[in-house]
């Protein structure tokens, strides 16, 4: 049985057809304060969808507090001209930016530094603000900054233990690596039928502490690639194996062309790499010092965090996909694509937290906008109508997340003739491109474009490219038939 709502035409359109099927949300209550922080915000522009998402409240709401305007500065006058006041100092985006900086250098920031950080930025004002812990009671809500508490620790000496690490090193220089298994054609369909997927495949992801520099994953798969045109626009590294596990030569090779790259550039970095150690003993670098979690095992901890983060986000896309087309028919490349997507959805900031544990009540950012604290697929549904029959879906709508977790991802025996890993890119990727090759090239970009209803102005550019590209196709052409001598 389907676990889509029945007739659904389209999930754009208008969706109050199948709300009723969800709980209503809980919204909160705007006090005097917040009602003018919304009719400034109204009047500066924003969406009052957005405000409405903001403050937890309908966007209803926020059309009736702006109905009532002239009535509430009326009543607010006072405190109205002084929020203009602090609107004018830029004290929301003063502190953020400040609370960000604080936060990636690794300070501990304390609810009473954050007050006094606060009250510096408003020395200018005419009169005190009274309400400066209201204030930023709201301002912590809106930008998801929570209070630090025990229950999200992992384990003490071994939080200390990375911290000191990461005291001794450049942020920004220090990389994160580990391999999980992907189960990247199960839709949830078949998961809750107890059906098994037909084939996974095995991820190599690598990401710097700061959450900034996410590199390029590594998909070792048993699908063939056949054509070089599709291989060239994918946005993973794809390796061919026939146990779609990742192993010591797929490791190697990916890492000799990222030391390659950071040659070229003069850089070093350090990596620490969550695969059996017998691996990491056995590679050696000029610019990349490799290292394992035997001694840094917190990093077990984030990488596990992040993989799951990772996972949601490719359910989430799975489930969207299979919603828009009645059924899950993507095929191998599509599902390649969106692990790439998946990969670049994950919260730089998230990422972030995750490497910088808070101190003791310290305050952080706690992702929760995207779901991406609880990675919680019914939630999203929830929170994003998706139109799921809740009858039909039980709890283990979020486990599909964990699904092939106890998949073997990663090959620590010693490499046979069918087990050796092939880069789709080798011998491929410094070949020039014929005149041929580049003119259907743009054919096909032309066609994108046109299917995306792109602009005007960039068809039109679009267009010269291939009329002119199309002599160069034509020449290489004439240049195969008289290399062969072959009548025409």
């Amino acid at each position: 049985m389907s676990i889509w709502n029945p007739g659904l035409k389209n999930v754009v359109d208008d969706q109050s057809e199948f709300l009723s099927d969800f709980p209503k949300k809980s919204f909160s209550k705007i006090d005097a304060t917040s009602k003018l922080q919304v009719i400034q915000a109204l009047d500066n522009g924003q969406c009052k969808s957005d405000i409405a998402r903001e403050y937890g409240v309908h966007p209803q709401t926020i059309l009736s507090i702006y109905k009532q305007k002239d009535a509430i500065i009326k009543k607010y006058n006072q405190k109205y001209n002084l929020l203009k006041e602090i609107c004018s100092l830029n004290l929301e985006q003063n502190l953020l930016d400040w609370f960000e900086q604080q936060f990636k250098s690794g300070n501990v920031i304390t609810e009473d530094q954050l007050r006094t950080k606060a009250q510096d930025i408003l020395k200018g004002l005419s009169e005190k603000f009274t309400s400066i812990d209201d204030w930023l009671l709201s301002f912590r809500t809106r930008h998801n900054i929570s209070k630090y508490s025990s229950d999200d620790m992992y384990g003490e000496k071994a939080k200390e233990d990375w911290k000191r690490f990461l005291t001794n090193s450049q942020p920004n220089d220090v990389y994160l690596g580990g391999v999980c298994a992907l189960s990247h054609n199960l839709d949830y369909a078949s998961y809750l039928n107890g059906q098994h997927a037909e084939s996974y495949v095995s991820l190599l992801l690598l990401v710097n502490a700061l959450g900034t520099d996410k590199k390029e994953v590594a998909v070792a798969g048993k699908e063939s690639m056949e054509t070089e045109i599709h291989v060239r626009s994918l946005p993973v590294s794809y390796y061919y194996c026939l146990n779609s596990q990742i192993n010591y030569s797929i490791i190697q090779n990916y890492l000799t062309k990222w030391n390659n790259e950071l040659a070229s550039k003069g850089n070093h970095v350090t990596l620490v790499l969550d695969v059996p150690e017998s691996m990491i003993n056995s590679m050696k670098f000029e610019n990349i010092r490799v290292l394992g979690t035997t001694e840094l095992s917190y990093v077990t901890n984030i990488l596990e965090k992040v993989v799951e983060c990772f996972k949601y986000h490719y359910r989430r896309l799975q489930i969207s996909r299979s919603l828009t087309y009645g059924k899950d028919n993507s095929t191998f490349m599509d599902y390649v694509h969106m692990m790439g997507m998946a990969w670049h959805n994950i919260p730089q900031k998230y990422i972030q937290n995750l490497s910088y544990p808070p101190g003791d009540g310290s305050l952080f950012f706690n992702v929760k906008e995207d779901s991406d604290n609880d990675h919680s697929l019914s939630r999203w549904c929830k929170m994003y109508n998706i139109p799921l029959n809740y009858d039909q879906c039980p709890s283990s709508l979020d486990m599909i997340i964990f699904c092939d977790k106890k998949l073997p991802c990663i090959f620590r025996g010693q490499l046979d003739e069918n087990m050796q890993a092939t880069d789709v890119f080798s011998q491929k990727v410094c070949n020039s491109t014929s005149g041929m090759e580049a003119y259907q090239a743009m054919k096909r970009i032309v066609s994108y474009l046109q299917g995306e209803n792109a602009g005007s102005s960039i068809m039109k550019y679009a267009k010269y490219l291939e009329n002119h590209l199309e002599y160069g196709a034509l020449l290489h052409m004439h240049q195969i038939i008289a290399s062969t001598n072959d009548s025409i």
